[in-house]
């Protein structure tokens, strides 16, 4: 499925808003959201589970609002749209619930500040026909599943940890609660870190044209050494399958809060749903670290790719056939396809641009050329 070929047609370099999101970061302290803020975070579509519930709105999130209870759960593999309220569930059952806390407590986040936009996400996995490693983000869909660990009892009810469906079901009932009919979808998680096979993967894209595509770069996952999966990226692209490339951040390091993985926006409006729609249709980039290196412009029309940083950096343009150009200390790449054979031949093409001094790194979408 072609999502969209050419993400970037139709943007106002000049004058277009840029717009820091993430679509995969575990946010549940208010130290945490802080920290996010002050490194930029505009749009936020915070990524928690158990419950996989939606942090969202942010300003209706207590202290212990997960604690008692959820909007909606799956029972017995079934998805049930009502409010699971655990006290009442536990003194139907009589069992106890000393275990849960009297009140929802305080709210858990400060107010954010003017201009700051957001929408529904969690993270799904354990999916009933494949393993616990199936993890996915869906940003503007507003299901919960799962279930708090603070009641185990529920388990014996029929209501269990994760997603105990088949990840079809699982992904439909997702794509059902998108809040913009036009914006958002499903991400796969961390690829390389869930060791999925390349023809998984293109049977996930396939499902339906709003899984978006994979995270090609998880911060979370450098200290097992599969952090990157831009490898698994281009073999899935060399189908001519249009698939969009995510930098996520996953859990912030308690010691740094430091947000590694990002990505950068470009919205008609200045509206979560515009965002939403942003993420839909491939107009963002990825942005590793901070920023001390930007695009100043991606622009290609079928046939001439031009790409400029604002500062000097390592371009590389890669195709199916791996590094056709690079670029040293430059700001500008630029390349022309000269006939049909050569665009068949390469099936798609990216770029990335890199600093050595500050270990920042950029991220294009990539342009479908077949």
């Amino acid at each position: 499925m072609k999502r969209n070929p050419n993400p970037y047609k139709g943007v106002e370099w000049k004058t277009q808003p840029r717009i820091e999101g993430c679509t995969h970061v575990h946010c549940t302290t208010p130290e945490a959201f802080n920290a996010l803020l002050e490194q930029g975070l505009r749009f936020a579509t915070l990524s928690n589970y158990y419950p996989s519930a939606p942090y969202w709105p942010i300003q209706s999130i207590k202290k212990h609002t997960f604690d008692l209870g959820q909007d909606s759960y799956i029972r017995n593999g079934e998805v049930v749209h009502e409010r699971l309220d655990f006290k009442e569930e536990l003194a139907r059952w009589r069992e106890d619930s000393s275990m849960l806390p009297e009140s929802e407590g305080d709210n858990l986040f400060p107010t954010p500040p003017k201009g700051f936009m957001e929408a529904p996400n969690a993270e799904h996995h354990w999916f009933s026909d494949y393993n616990v490693y199936l993890h996915i983000t869906a940003p503007g869909c507003s299901l919960t599943t799962g279930r708090t660990q603070k009641v185990p009892q529920l388990d014996s009810h029929g209501i269990r940890l994760g997603m105990p469906m088949p990840w079809r079901k699982g992904f439909a009932a997702l794509l059902d609660t998108l809040v913009c009919p036009d914006g958002g979808g499903i991400i796969i998680n961390h690829p390389h870190w869930s060791h999925l096979p390349h023809h998984f993967l293109c049977e996930l894209l396939d499902f339906d044209e709003r899984v978006l595509g994979m995270e090609i770069y998880n911060a979370g996952c450098a200290l097992s050494y599969t952090a990157p999966a831009e490898s698994q990226w281009d073999e899935v692209l060399g189908t001519g399958r249009q698939c969009f490339g995510f930098c996520v951040q996953d859990h912030l390091p308690s010691d740094t809060l430091r947000w590694m993985g990002h990505s950068v926006l470009l919205p008609e409006e200045l509206t979560p749903e515009s965002c939403l729609k942003a993420y839909r249709q491939g107009r963002f980039y990825g942005r590793i670290l901070g920023h001390g290196l930007d695009f100043e412009y991606i622009h290609f029309d079928g046939q001439t790719l031009d790409v400029r940083c604002d500062d000097t950096a390592v371009l590389l343009l890669i195709s199916h056939q791996g590094v056709v150009k690079e670029v040293w200390n430059s700001r500008d790449l630029h390349y022309e396809l000269r006939n049909d054979d050569e665009r068949r031949e390469h099936v798609f093409f990216r770029v990335t641009a890199s600093n050595s001094k500050t270990h920042e790194k950029l991220y294009t979408q990539p342009f479908m050329l077949i």
